[in-house]
């Protein structure tokens, strides 16, 4: 997998809730809202990962990267409507010329606009951790174990977001046996 040598601690969980710190990792990026059965959130998916082959091929590079995504409720009380940030580990060796580059070659090969996209360094720092099998509908279950282990450990969550990263690609595996890690920001008491 192309997550780079330092980073494979950061794609391991367990299926019980742990603690992890996560540092500064490079993303190539690209935000919207809805949620992940809609057209939008299908295209920028399939964006991401033509850019970043794209970038592979160019440096030299064979990668299979993760894809992650930042979810956002912005209501609280409903949990929806969600805002996301779907994201995948840029390749090493990117520059900002380079990313340029050939985000414009994509655009022009594929006919589609690809300015959406951007690099950002993102920090996460004390997360609360858990690897989820399952369907997405039942991750409910997950976050509730996550939350019980937040309380017993005196810590609480920073904000209304949290990630997941998908291990598998959900349409070439059965739906009942995906493995997604889910990840909580959280601070201490």
């Amino acid at each position: 997998m192309g997550i780079g040598v330092g980073r494979k601690s950061l794609y391991k969980a367990k299926e019980t809730p742990s603690m992890v710190i996560v540092p500064s990792v490079p993303y190539l990026i690209i935000d919207g809202e809805g949620n992940s059965n809609e057209e939008g959130y299908t295209l920028a998916t399939q964006l991401l990962f033509s850019l970043h082959d794209l970038l592979c091929n160019r440096v030299g590079l064979v990668e299979t990267p993760f894809l992650e995504c930042v979810w956002t409720a912005q209501e609280i009380e409903n949990r929806e409507p969600w805002s996301w940030s779907a994201m995948i580990v840029e390749p090493q060796g990117m520059t900002d010329s380079l990313f340029t580059e050939v985000r414009d070659e994509l655009a022009f090969k594929q006919g589609i606009p690809t300015l959406d996209i951007y690099r950002s360094n993102i920090e996460d720092g004390l997360c609360v951790t858990l690897l989820h099998t399952g369907p997405f509908s039942f991750e409910g279950k997950s976050f509730q174990m996550m939350e019980a282990y937040c309380k017993e450990q005196n810590l609480t969550r920073r904000g209304r977001s949290h990630r997941e990263i998908y291990l598998d690609q959900p349409r070439k595996r059965r739906r009942d046996d995906l493995k997604t890690i889910l990840r909580l920001p959280v601070r201490e008491l």
